[in-house]
């Protein structure tokens, strides 16, 4: 008995001794990124690029050398790259320009329909609330003048005074490309840091490491395709302006899990009730909750909690956890760096790890 409660009380240090190095390892992860941004993002951008196509560098590896596939997979993303800037960006760029420069009207439109008594949806609330809530727009805009803007510039301009977009897009590929080639090398010498003992250990957690960043990276990419193309394609079938803009607005911000669909939402309401009218908001709700819940419980699932191990709950408590700790870089950190920690757990507090995702089952009293 007594053997057990000090295999406990070990079992528990561990799994602290854990969290604790790994609180500290993404805090200096971040900071030093954090002190230098451009080159920080470009290496950061590099190796997600290189986990991204690494299966397919596999693949191809298989029938032809290394060199010739990586070749021939940056040709092919080239021109699906290349593809999307003649065919998307026009319409991107003229549906951000019209929006920028109908801004103004939406607010007094908004603001217009708060007041109105004859409103359905607000006829019920009182004239005070509604006073404050017809100049939420009105004050929001002017924080997103004030400060929103403000940041987008200082980090444009720590992007561009650093490395111009067209050395990112060299940068990037070729840094992936080294990567790529020397993948095995890096293997080898990571393994070497350890006693022979403890290489076949070091190999198998160093394995599933990979597994893990690599499947969260496309699983992401993957899930906010299929979100984006969804949300874009219901907005115009329900002739909702500013359809594709806002598609990929959720497409991209679903790199933060579970937060492409429910960032989207509220523009598309608002241009919806603004433009096409109460039962249009009202039906593109619906259909946004449709989404949502099919990306929660069909798409994701199966493209991200395959790859990270983890349940929504710990997903979302993961990204609360990360953006309170380390802001916008931690929302985006927090899930691959839970994902490894759960590894690391697996590996090193096995027992333990397996009663966390095992629970044993309650029996109801007879």
């Amino acid at each position: 008995m007594r053997f057990r409660r000090e295999r406990r009380v070990t079992y528990a240090l561990k799994i602290l001794l854990l969290l604790a190095l790994s609180l500290l390892l993404t805090a200096g992860v971040v900071n030093f990124l954090g002190r230098i941004p451009a080159t920080g993002f470009l290496l950061v951008a590099a190796l997600a690029f290189a986990y991204l196509i690494y299966p397919a560098v596999e693949r191809l590896g298989r029938i032809m050398p290394r060199v010739a596939a990586i070749l021939f997979l940056y040709l092919g993303i080239g021109l699906v790259t290349a593809a999307v800037v003649v065919l998307v960006l026009p319409q991107l760029s003229d549906d951000a320009r019209q929006l920028i420069a109908s801004f103004p009207d939406l607010i007094a439109r908004i603001q217009k329909e708060m007041i109105a008594p004859t409103n359905p949806l607000v006829r019920y609330i009182p004239a005070a609330d509604r006073m404050y809530a017809a100049n939420l727009p009105t004050q929001i805009g002017a924080l997103i003048q004030t400060y929103g803007f403000a940041t987008v510039e200082r980090t444009l301009g720590v992007l561009l005074s650093t490395v111009s977009i067209l050395a990112a897009f060299i940068i990037v590929p070729v840094l992936a490309a080294y990567v790529l080639l020397d993948a095995a090398n890096i293997r080898r010498a990571f393994i070497t840091l350890f006693p022979p003992r403890r290489q076949a250990k070091a190999l198998a957690v160093l394995s599933d490491l990979d597994k893990t960043a690599s499947g969260f990276i496309r699983g992401q990419i993957i899930d906010g395709v299929i979100v984006g193309t969804m949300i874009g394609t219901m907005l115009w079938l329900m002739h909702v302006r500013y359809a594709l803009l806002i598609g990929v607005l959720g497409g991209v911000l679903n790199l933060i899990p579970y937060a492409g669909a429910l960032v989207s939402f509220v523009p598309a309401v608002l241009l919806s009730l603004i433009y096409n009218g109460p039962a249009n908001a009202l039906v593109v709700t619906v259909l946004f909750a449709v989404i949502h819940q099919v990306d929660g419980n069909f798409i994701s699932p199966r493209v991200l909690k395959a790859s990270v191990g983890l349940s929504p709950v710990w997903i979302i408590s993961a990204i609360l956890i990360g953006s309170e700790l380390f802001g916008v870089a931690g929302t985006f950190l927090a899930v691959p760096v839970a994902a490894m920690l759960r590894v690391l757990l697996m590996h090193f507090v096995p027992r333990a790890a397996a009663n966390a995702e095992n629970p044993p089952k309650v029996e109801s009293p007879a």
